[in-house]
């Protein structure tokens, strides 16, 4: 009867293994689909002001943050590749993001001329690799992470500013599959962009953000 038992739960440990293992294959392949987003955009930064006579001696340098909600559509393409005969797999590929926040940089009252500015950032894309985990073969669980990119428009008071900026993505997502490879994904992640630098027309006056775009994300689509 021990020995019985002993062959049943060898069996049942395969049988219940394989299921495991087999589930990092059955999202293996090429998959495109398309994407929902809601996202708020923000840029950290200071501004340094007083600087039109060429002198800093009187420059004043103030911090803040501003920033907006936007939502967007866009699309996804990528590859998933099946670690071995594992639960896991590793998914290449890209997104992107149209629209963008529109961030207004008003100088206030005080001044002699008006510093206002509008600077937009938009058309997000992201190349990444995502490793995941199946949970079973309709269901799996990843995390994100790769180069991202977006375009800048400025408008106003700026006389010189950068046209785009690079940055990383950061994201944790989920995946669930039917039998015939239609999948939504879910994901929450967070671009982060390098420093950008505007100088103003009028007074000369010089101001450094760090921009920052967090979202969340619906894909549908489909695992060809």
């Amino acid at each position: 009867m021990k020995k019985l038992r002993t062959i049943i739960f060898i069996l049942l440990a395969s049988v219940a293994t394989t299921s495991v293992f087999a589930a990092g294959s059955d999202f293996a392949g090429p998959y495109a689909g398309l994407r929902l987003t809601i996202a708020g955009g923000q840029i950290d930064g200071s501004a340094t002001a007083g600087l039109s006579n060429g002198s800093t001696s009187n420059a004043e340098t103030t911090h803040g943050a501003i920033g907006g909600l936007f939502g967007a559509t866009g699309g996804e393409i990528g590859y998933t590749l099946p670690l071995g005969a594992s639960a896991g797999f590793v998914s290449v590929g890209a997104s992107r993001m149209s629209g963008g926040a529109t961030i207004v940089i008003d100088s206030g009252t005080g001044g002699t001329t008006t510093n206002d500015a509008t600077i937009e950032i938009k058309d997000h894309w992201s190349a990444y690799i995502a490793p995941g985990i199946a949970l079973s073969e309709s269901a799996a669980v990843y995390i994100k992470g790769g180069y991202s990119k977006a375009d800048i428009n400025w408008e106003g008071d700026i006389s010189q500013g950068p046209r785009w900026i690079e940055g990383v993505t950061a994201a944790i997502g989920t995946r669930a599959m039917t039998a015939a490879g239609i999948f939504i994904q879910t994901e929450a992640g967070l671009n982060v962009y390098d420093d950008v630098s505007f100088t103003s027309k009028d007074e000369g006056d010089k101001a450094v953000g760090y921009p920052a775009i967090a979202y969340g994300a619906i894909t549908i689509g489909m695992k060809f």
